[in-house]
């Protein structure tokens, strides 16, 4: 015990002789086996050297012990984290050529209604915000809109139906409750809601959001939701349906109360978008049968202790355009549960074939992708940076649960305090490949 202490004292006392690079014990200029022997040297009191004893501390718990050899080992391993720069990945909002888009024509297709163009909306309904009042007009045939003050209530079985909505007000909101899926035409709206969700239908059935060309649309919730019974609410942007995103413009979304975009369904990202998604109390995009990002540009900045950027109970589908996720968030932890932030969180499979996914984590124990089962890397690019503290949870750049395949692309991940790839089941790198570095802190594989 008292060897013990001396040595805390002796390496403490040396502190400012530490070696510049974490590992090297002997000060030879490089980390290598020759001092884990030094290390071992000292845990056996071999060694008296004060500036040996001071850097044989290598994990600063105070004491050398073999936790400092495993550590001295890793860097040996996976080289040491003051040789990594990690990419630069940071929002980007330059435009982007996605090429024609291809629209299903068989009605047979599982995927045709996911498309607006796809039904011939017969009826339209204008709903125009100006202030503290809106007003609804137009051919409203069976809908029937309820207005109390900027707050409008619309209730609807007639089919085929679109809304343009246009505006600004800083007390609003808008709400549906239909029998039929319905197109939502955003044609430059501003508009806050203090007391919940910004758009909040009630249908269970298709919600096609579509961004008028050349608009900016912005749209924000409150810090606290008004409950009514049997309802949900969980974003600015919410829907008991699939929302279905497309257009050609921009849609920036704010949630201080819960996520972004939330569908209890799925969310489908078309081409053609321009997206800025900024929580600070939830996800991103939260789907919960699945999530498919086909294209747009699409930027996140994510504040929320235990947020989310793209999260879904189910897939997440990446087959274009281009997204960037900033996640600065914590560790969420209460008393039955700890959540760690995320770039991407898929409770079943995450699949990408195309497009690009940049994923910057710096919060504590943040994970660029958390999948609970498969992960799937075809083709694409895919950029993920991770720099939080290892406290609470791991801060692992890409994270499976059970298998992950590469195949095709560009995949990246830089995990400066933890794993960058963190395999528990089957890892099957294809052949054809022209880069595969494989350490503990950096794994690239480029096809």
């Amino acid at each position: 015990m008292m060897k013990k202490l001396w040595m805390i004292l002796l390496a403490l006392s040396a502190a400012m002789t530490l070696s510049a690079i974490t590992g090297d014990v002997n000060g030879d200029g490089e980390v290598s086996i020759a001092d884990v022997n030094a290390i071992i040297d000292v845990i056996l009191g071999n060694s008296t050297d004060a500036d040996v004893i001071a850097a044989a501390d290598v994990n600063a718990d105070s004491e050398v012990t073999i936790s400092d050899v495993n550590a001295v080992n890793d860097i040996i391993l996976s080289g040491s984290d003051d040789e990594i720069t990690p990419k630069e990945i940071a929002l980007d909002y330059s435009a982007l050529d996605e090429g024609s888009e291809t629209i299903p024509d068989d009605e047979d297709a599982d995927d045709y209604d996911d498309y607006v163009e796809n039904t011939n909306w017969s009826t339209t309904v204008y709903i125009t915000y100006d202030g503290e009042t809106a007003t609804v007009s137009g051919n409203p045939n069976t809908v029937v809109a309820s207005v109390s003050g900027a707050h409008v209530t619309i209730t609807s079985t007639c089919k085929k139906v679109k809304y343009v909505v246009s505006g600004s007000t800083s007390n609003g909101s808008l709400k549906f409750y239909s029998s039929n899926k319905f197109q939502l035409l955003l044609n430059g709206i501003t508009m806050t809601n203090p007391t919940g969700a910004a758009i909040n239908n009630q249908c269970g059935k298709r919600l096609y959001v579509v961004l008028a060309d050349g608009t900016v649309n912005t749209l924000t919730d409150g810090e606290t939701y008004t409950k009514v019974d049997d309802e949900d609410q969980r974003g600015t942007i919410f829907s008991e349906g699939q929302i279905l995103l497309s257009g050609s413009g921009s849609l920036n979304v704010y949630s201080v109360g819960k996520n972004c975009i939330a569908s209890d369904d799925y969310v489908f990202v078309r081409p053609g978008n321009q997206l800025y998604l900024n929580s600070t109390s939830g996800h991103g995009i939260k789907g919960k049968d699945y999530v498919h990002i086909a294209g747009s540009v699409i930027n996140m900045e994510i504040s929320a202790d235990g947020g989310k950027g793209i999260n879904t109970d189910s897939l997440v589908y990446v087959t274009g355009g281009r997204t960037t996720i900033i996640n600065s968030g914590a560790v969420a932890i209460d008393e039955t549960d700890t959540t760690s932030c995320a770039g991407v969180k898929a409770d079943y499979y995450f699949i990408m074939t195309a497009g690009t996914l940049n994923i910057k984590c710096t919060g504590a124990g943040g994970k660029g992708v958390n999948v609970n089962q498969d992960f799937t890397f075809k083709g694409g690019e895919l950029n993920v940076v991770t720099t939080g503290a290892n406290t609470d949870a791991a801060p692992k750049g890409v994270k499976v649960d059970q298998n992950a395949s590469f195949s095709g692309g560009s995949f990246y991940s830089c995990a400066l305090n933890a794993k960058a790839l963190d395999v528990n089941g089957t890892l099957t790198v294809a052949d054809g490949y022209s880069t595969y570095t494989s350490e503990k802190h950096l794994v690239e594989i480029a096809y």
